[in-house]
């Protein structure tokens, strides 16, 4: 299933825990996680998030957007996270119609969210893989 085909469900169906910012201000960035749709997968994760940006934005493809739905892949043993795919929106806090859905899973793109202050990048990662190693097997057994 795409993401694109799975972004009205994700918007209706998940309960979005926010990391930062005001779901309701459409002027500041905010970065919200789905945990519920968190799935393990070996040494990381995927897991969906929704992103508003305070401002109007251009993504590495030079394509406008100010709010976006995405999947997001971890890398426990790197602490990082990337990008598989992204629904973007014209309007802020994921109103309107999604006008692109691109699929970065053949060149993942990193996340990032650049300029944004506090930047939670690091936060997010840091509680994604904590929620895998509280699930491993080895912690079950202790």
């Amino acid at each position: 299933m795409g993401l694109c085909a799975a972004s009205p469900a994700l918007q209706a169906q998940a309960l979005w825990f926010t990391v930062s910012g005001n779901p309701l201000d459409e002027s500041v960035d905010t970065v919200q996680v789905d945990p519920v749709a968190f799935k393990k997968t070996g040494d990381g994760a995927v897991m969906n998030i929704r992103v508003n940006r305070a401002k109007d934005r251009l993504n590495w493809d030079k394509l406008p957007y100010r709010s976006y739905e995405a999947r997001v892949v971890f890398n426990c043993t790197a602490r990082k996270a990337d990008y598989a795919a992204i629904t973007y929106y014209l309007q802020p806090v994921w109103k309107g119609e999604a006008h692109n859905t691109t699929d970065y899973s053949r060149n993942p793109r990193p996340m990032l969210f650049k300029d944004m202050v506090p930047n939670p990048t690091a936060r997010i990662i840091q509680a994604a893989c904590a929620a895998i190693s509280e699930a491993s097997p080895a912690k079950a057994a202790q």
